[in-house]
């Protein structure tokens, strides 16, 4: 190859990269593009005021979520032509916020596969409209290429008008509207029944009937209308699709022996499909007044025709109530099914069921219950699902009179919690003599005299739950059993420096000297912090007690001696 040849295929090659750039600049910041996601709609209209001739006007659009670009046109361009197709009112409809159908196939036993998805957005605004006779049109391209009841569906577009009537024939006319999404998914090889009824707000007869759906001429100008046209095209710029064989408007979709039909008082459409596929299908309804035509609207949809599921995939959660554990919520979380039949599993009740999709039970008591849900009972698709289901043990709050000094009463919490309740955050302890409460978890309290009272623990957990136990509870002096409390010989003891540092001196009379005593000290919670036997030695008559490691606070000194006690209370500074 010589470097003239070299060059100039470098110089093509160069240039073909640009080409191929460009068109790919072009393409994606073109607006403009055909649209193979729409798979139908419909237009209406509302007389708001008769006074001023105000109407809102309403576009009612589906799309493929799956397949096909792009997302819905932000705006949509609709027009207003009169009687002449001449172009009265161009006017602009922002998106709005847009919503998933259900996939309902109108059959108890049926569901959809999961790969079926349809948007829907409703576009809407509000003109005035000069006296006389007038058509809203609107006009999209394409439709989805897999349609197989039409002819090149990828080249067609989708071409909505209707008629607004003269005041002469009715005055602040507004037109039927269907009242249920169309249906995105029907069985193959089922029968299908679908409510395809509409409403008039004026209340005029209606007649429903099977009918083409409207394309446009989608070539560029000035041939065609283009992608997008802007403005929409007048009526007289719209005709019927061209159907494959063996399709028309009477017979969109193949079912030979159940063919597709719409009943005209009811609007209630009938038929079995025997082929998958997606087929563009169109309904009609005409409003009558006095036997004059006013309008027509024409919904045109995309129908897809696939195998439906016939597993419910019955499936059931439960969940404790986070304060009473023994109340169970329980959520179904299967396929859409027609009835629900909870069997709790008490042997001893015959109260234990329940109808409800989501019911919540109160199980007598801890332990392990055969929960049974039975879905479309009355149905040849019913299907039976049993889980085992443990409640755990509940909140409980409990107490216990731990230990006591003298007339001091150490109480400790004995409340028992689970992870639904959450940990314990709070106590409140109420202690039946008219004193101040406590708020820790393990208190200790003096009663001014012995005596029965009422004790009240009350508990709060971080899920907020709470609960009580009330006990009675019987004070009076105490010590060890089968030991005698010395208040006759209380004299007969003293303690110094009392407060103290941590250094006391215990000074006992000559009598309590000749004897072996026992020392023990206390906290203030009960807990044993300090204990020596004092062997009786030279009739020593004190003792030194070091309590310097000690934390500041109260404690109780109990002296024992062979068969009686001597309680005292020093503090730590």
């Amino acid at each position: 190859m010589s470097q003239k040849e070299g060059d100039i295929q470098i110089e093509y090659l160069y240039g073909m990269r640009v080409l191929i750039l460009i068109v790919v600049i072009l393409f994606t910041f073109n607006p403009k593009t055909s649209a193979t996601h729409v798979m139908g709609g419909e237009v209406y209209y509302e007389c708001l005021d008769p006074a001023t001739n105000k109407y809102r006007f309403t576009v009612k659009l589906y799309r493929d979520c799956y397949n096909g670009v792009p997302f819905f046109d932000d705006p949509i361009f609709v027009s207003i032509y009169d009687i002449n197709d001449n172009l009265v009112i161009q006017f602009n409809m922002s998106l709005p916020p847009n919503d998933t159908l259900d996939n309902e196939t109108y059959n108890v036993c049926l569901y959809s596969p999961p790969d079926i998805c349809v948007h829907t957005a409703v576009y809407q605004g509000d003109f005035f409209l000069p006296p006389g006779e007038f058509y809203m049109t609107y006009q999209r391209c394409c439709r989805n290429a897999t349609i197989q009841n039409i002819q090149n569906p990828s080249a067609t577009g989708f071409a909505f008008d209707i008629k607004i009537p003269d005041s002469t024939e009715a005055a602040c006319n507004s037109s039927p509207y269907f009242n249920n999404y169309p249906p995105t998914i029907i069985c193959l090889d089922e029968q299908f029944t679908y409510d395809h009824s509409a409403t008039d707000p004026d209340g005029d007869s209606l007649v429903y009937y099977l009918c083409a759906p409207n394309q446009y001429n989608t070539a560029s100008p000035p041939a065609g209308l283009g992608i997008i046209p802007d403005p929409s095209g007048p009526p007289s710029s719209n005709y019927n699709v061209t159907y494959a064989v063996p399709y028309d408007s009477a017979y969109p979709i193949w079912a030979p022996v159940d063919s597709f039909a719409i009943d005209p008082v009811t609007g209630w459409m009938t038929g079995t499909p025997e082929i998958p596929g997606n087929y563009v299908v169109a309904v009609c309804v005409s409003e009558y007044r006095n036997g004059i035509l006013l309008s027509t609207n024409k919904r045109d949809f995309q129908f897809t025709v696939a195998q439906c599921l016939s597993d419910p995939q019955t499936a059931f959660i439960s969940q404790p109530d986070p304060c009473d554990n023994l109340k169970i919520n329980f959520t179904y979380t299967g396929n859409a099914v027609e009835s629900f039949f909870w069997d709790f599993g008490v042997g001893t009740s015959i109260s234990d069921t329940s109808i409800f999709q989501n019911p919540s039970y109160t199980f007598p008591d801890t332990g392990t219950y055969a929960v049974k849900l039975v879905v479309n009972q009355n149905y040849s698709c019913a299907d039976t699902l049993t889980i085992n289901v443990t409640p755990p043990n509940p909140l409980t709050a409990d107490l216990s009179v731990d230990s006591c000094t003298g007339d001091t009463v150490f109480f400790q919490d004995k409340s028992n919690t689970n992870v639904y309740a959450g940990s314990i955050t709070s106590w409140i302890w109420i202690y039946g003599d008219g004193s101040n409460n406590d708020f820790i978890q393990n208190p200790s309290h003096v009663y001014s005299s012995a005596g029965t009272y009422i004790v009240t623990l009350i508990i709060t957990t971080t899920n907020n739950c709470v609960d009580t136990v009330v006990i009675s509870i019987t004070t009076s002096p105490c010590g060890i059993t089968g030991q005698k409390e010395l208040d006759g010989r209380d004299n007969d003891i003293s303690i110094y420096p009392n407060p103290s540092t941590g250094l006391f001196t215990i000074l006992y009379s000559s009598l309590i000297s000749q004897r072996n005593i026992a020392l023990k000290i206390y906290s203030i919670e009960g807990k044993l912090v300090h204990s020596k036997d004092l062997v009786s030695a030279n009739n020593k008559i004190s003792h030194l007690v070091d309590l310097a490691d000690m934390k500041r606070g109260i404690y109780f000194l109990k002296l024992v001696t062979d068969g009686e006690v001597v309680t005292k209370k020093i503090i730590v500074q």
